[in-house]
């Protein structure tokens, strides 16, 4: 060692990054200019046991396989993009057990933090370390890329103090049906990065709240060094079901039902917007309300559990300062977007185009009146223009009347009942979601009693 070299301890050596031989003269000065240098705080450190393996080759993908959790692709018409799916044609088959319930998080404790606490400037998103392998891309949009992937079997084993999910014979031990099917959103470019991570805190802070994942899609964390998120893969979404559903004989015994069955709606509609007064309790405006964004998880009992994905647009409505911490919103499906919000995205109009709560409950009407009537209330527009002016006069229920289906909707029947407080146009008259659902309680309550074939 030199004269006057002053002496670096054992921890700092540590840390010292040699990219040339140690007594080489380009080493030296580095050694001596980084010594001083704090070690990095336990905290701050990579995570060593988060390694992630990027498939070599991504297989071609069936056409028909729908996106889970959705990814918009960009739509020339729109002039701004969303990361969430603006159509999706079939379901995914994966070979997975569904359970009644959704799976739980794994080490994951509620923390009952408040907003502020929750999405500081400290807050990081709940890290995920677990192993998995990436398989097969499910799609694409303008922020990000959604693979199914599936977790390492050997790390679940590790944990003794968790069952294996789904559970495995005692006999034949773990096999291939065994393994946990994962969604894995990777951010498509690094300009999304900061996208998918402020969504990733989103889910944490919702996360934080006892019942989350009665509502949403199971979140399993952040994956950091891929600036991953991790989902439970739901091979199915409300947009893809009610398609299908469309496509069923009209007959006149359910001509007056929707087209998902009355029962079937009926639960979708007490899920749902029982799911929206809870991420309005807790202070979250999800900003993409829409059919694609609504995934269903099938129970044991062959029923279908309605749940949100995509909080890419979503944000915390703060007490101070709201106007100045909330973006305006980044996705755009004319079909949802309440008529204030497309007022706002005029570029006639100085407004600021921020996602509410009455915009939310708007877009959750749209969402439910696509489920009763199998497409969009517009869907008679010839071109994208068309649509956009319909849509802008907050009129979905006379457009629907318009359509094939109108006798689904009509006027003082079930599905109108439910949904007419929060398909206002004004927004002072518009329903909140806690009034909502208790009518859509009664409604409900008044149309089952009545017989689900009488429409109410």
């Amino acid at each position: 060692m030199l004269e006057n070299t002053p002496p670096v301890s054992a921890s700092k050596q540590r840390w010292l990054p040699l990219t040339s031989p140690p007594n080489s003269p380009v080493a030296l000065p580095m050694r001596l200019a980084l010594a001083e240098l704090p070690a990095l705080p336990l905290n701050q450190r990579p995570q060593l046991a988060a390694s992630k393996t990027l498939p070599a080759k991504v297989p071609d993908v069936d056409v028909n396989q729908p996106l889970t959790p959705p990814s918009t692709p960009p739509k020339p018409e729109n002039r701004r993009a969303s990361a969430s799916a603006d159509r999706i044609e079939a379901m995914l088959s994966i070979d997975v057990s569904m359970t009644e319930k959704p799976s739980e998080l794994l080490g994951f404790k509620a923390n009952q933090a408040s907003k502020q606490q929750a999405l500081g400037p400290d807050m990081v998103p709940k890290p995920y370390t677990m192993k998995y392998q990436l398989h097969e891309e499910l799609g694409r949009g303008a922020w990000s890329t959604v693979y199914r992937a599936v977790e390492n079997v050997e790390s679940l084993k590790s944990l003794t103090n968790l069952p294996p999910t789904p559970p495995t014979s005692p006999t034949t031990g773990a096999t291939a049906s065994s393994k946990k099917v994962l969604a894995v959103k990777k951010p498509s470019s690094r300009q999304a990065h900061k996208i998918i991570e402020e969504e990733a805190k989103t889910l944490t802070y919702i996360y934080s709240h006892a019942n989350a994942a009665t509502h949403l899609v199971p979140f399993h964390g952040f994956d950091l060094a891929q600036h991953s998120i991790i989902l439970d893969a739901v091979p199915l979404s409300l947009e893809a079901h009610a398609k299908a559903a469309i496509r069923r004989p009209l007959s006149t015994k359910t001509m007056f039902d929707p087209v998902v069955g009355a029962e079937e709606w009926a639960g979708f509609a007490e899920g749902l917007v029982g799911g929206l007064a809870f991420l309005h309790n807790i202070g979250c405006v999800h900003g993409d309300i829409k059919p694609g964004n609504i995934l269903l998880r099938p129970r044991s009992s062959g029923e279908l559990t309605p749940l949100y994905c995509d909080f890419s647009s979503s944000h915390i409505v703060s007490s101070t300062d709201e106007e100045k911490e909330v973006e305006e919103v980044s996705a755009v499906t004319t079909e949802y977007l309440s008529p204030e919000l497309l007022k706002a995205l005029s570029p006639r109009t100085s407004d600021r185009a921020v996602a509410t709560y009455a915009s939310d409950v708007f877009a959750l009407g749209v969402a439910l009146l696509f489920a009763a009537i199998g497409e969009s209330p517009y869907a008679g527009a010839r071109i994208a223009s068309q649509k956009l002016g319909m849509a802008k006069e907050g009129l979905p229920f006379e457009f629907a009347r318009r359509g094939e289906q109108a006798s689904r909707v009509m006027m003082g029947r079930a599905v109108e009942k439910a949904l007419k407080g929060a398909l206002t146009k004004e927004v002072g008259k518009r329903v909140a979601v806690s009034e909502w659902r208790d009518e859509i309680h009664e409604v409900v309550k008044s149309w089952k009693e009545g017989g689900w074939a009488r429409g109410g």
